[in-house]
């Protein structure tokens, strides 16, 4: 992630960790993890750019991939496992907008762990067209979520599958990239369209439960975003299916029960 990018800047409690070049500097040199990070949490009310779902959720970046997007199963494991470990520090959400085409026992080590921790694990389904990929396919500890467009239709290239619980806005998305990165100096936004940033929607929308709630257990959360879901594709496949799980989320109707439900309106907890 940008460090100091203007609208992630203060939303960041560390510098992170880099797994991939072994130090506390967890750096974006992709791109990729600086627009997730824009739409789960970017600051609000800032006068910058754009506003993140989660408004009350901080971020800890965690580098497991290069700068090409690739990385070792064991450097993956290690991330996961560590930013679990940090959930007594209010880690209560991992976001893993990626995905391998063949299942791992490591890979699904590590999301067990996170889940065992009481830790959100919501990762993309993947944009080839094919099978959910993994870790979004380990469906009994991960939310596995698809992109839509404007008008509630399913992204072109989502992978499809029984494993799908929601889908989340993901086709021409602006958020956040690292500063100079269309080599234009001071642009620090782009569009972006795929799955990976319909899953930070979700992330956010994660983070934002548990600052409401935060003893919500991973299961508790995951129901409240599949069950408030709207139904976008009721005429053709009504209820759950295997293009857009329970729906698209409708954030209003995860959070407002929630905050009705909190005695005299308390404040959010703050979570990462």
């Amino acid at each position: 992630m940008d460090l100091l990018h203007p609208d992630l800047k203060e939303k960041c409690y560390s510098n992170g960790k880099d797994f991939v070049n072994d130090d506390l500097d967890a750096s974006d040199d992709n791109g990729h993890g600086t627009v997730v990070a824009g739409i789960a949490a970017a600051e609000t009310n800032n006068s910058e750019g754009i506003a993140g779902v989660g408004w009350n959720c901080g971020l800890l970046p965690v580098k497991v991939l290069d700068q090409d997007g690739v990385g070792e199963m064991d450097k993956v494991y290690d991330g996961i496992v560590w930013a679990a470990d940090q959930s007594s520090n209010g880690v209560k959400v991992i976001n893993l907008s990626w995905g391998l085409d063949a299942s791992s026992n490591v890979l699904r080590d590590a999301v067990e762990y996170a889940y065992d921790k009481g830790v959100v694990i919501v990762a993309s389904v993947g944009n080839s067209g094919g099978q959910v990929q993994f870790p979004a396919a380990y469906d009994n500890y991960v939310l596995a979520v698809t992109a839509t467009d404007y008008v509630d239709t399913l992204y072109s290239l989502a992978n499809t599958g029984s494993e799908i619980d929601v889908a989340a806005p993901g086709v021409s998305i602006l958020s956040t990239v690292p500063r100079g990165y269309y080599g234009l100096g001071s642009v620090d936004y782009g569009f972006w369209t795929g799955t990976s940033v319909a899953a930070a929607h979700v992330s956010g929308l994660a983070a934002l439960i548990l600052s409401i709630k935060p003893f919500l257990t991973v299961d508790e959360v995951m129901n409240i975003i599949r069950f408030s879901a709207e139904d976008v594709n009721t005429i053709n496949y009504p209820g759950k299916d295997e293009f857009l799980g329970y729906g698209r989320i409708d954030i209003e109707k995860a959070i407002v029960p929630l905050v009705i439900e909190t005695s005299g309106g308390a404040t959010p907890t703050a979570i990462r």
